[in-house]
């Protein structure tokens, strides 16, 4: 990471307005998303103990459903604790594409906090355990969902059905969130920097 690339990022309210994908979905949810103060206030103070100014990425696509769901409390929290934060897209920054893949992180969105020499002190992916296990739970219980996602790729009829399941996941998993998960993402991601 480094200043040229953070400033080709968006900050939260220009990437929302460039979605081709969930915009208004996203852009409810912003209106909704507000991190408990004490997660706030302990973000604050870990980054406090590293050299300054400490900035957040995240790097995602538009099309990711955990990026859709997380975005709006990520972007709050951050915006709370004093962090500056850009919207990267993988497709667009090839190197820190690869940065995270020879890491081994193979899922969006990752949310980095970059001290001020530009390393990365903490590092975020994707979802909350609690959440992944009931994207697991979900999937189970919803046989098609995985046969229609690898038949979408050839099969029109197939991808219109996965697009509208896709959707119903996507809503389910909207209200785990609202419902208190949000509070375990901004838990994990404090946890990252302690």
């Amino acid at each position: 990471m480094n200043e040229s690339i953070f400033e080709h990022g968006s900050d939260i309210q220009t990437y929302v307005a460039s979605l081709r994908n969930y915009r208004s979905l996203v852009r409810q949810l912003c209106d909704r998303a507000e991190p408990r103060s004490d997660h706030v206030a302990a973000l604050r103070y870990a980054v406090s103990g590293h050299s300054q100014p400490v900035r957040a990425t995240v790097m995602t696509e538009d099309w990711c459903g955990d990026s859709a769901a997380n975005l709006p409390i990520i972007a709050r929290l951050c915006e709370l604790a004093g962090i500056e934060l850009r919207i990267l897209r993988g497709s667009e920054q090839p190197d820190l594409k690869d940065h995270y893949r020879d890491a081994g992180v193979d899922h969006i969105p990752v949310l980095s906090l970059w001290d001020g020499t530009w390393t990365e002190v903490a590092r975020w992916v994707e979802a909350p355990a609690v959440v992944q296990r009931k994207k697991e739970g979900w999937k189970q219980e919803t046989p098609d969902f995985l046969r229609l996602y690898e038949e979408r790729k050839h099969n029109k009829s197939a991808a219109k059905q996965f697009n509208l399941l896709y959707r119903q996941y996507l809503d389910e998993m909207t209200r785990w969130y609202e419902a208190g998960d949000w509070n375990e993402t901004t838990r994990e991601i404090v946890e990252a920097l302690q």
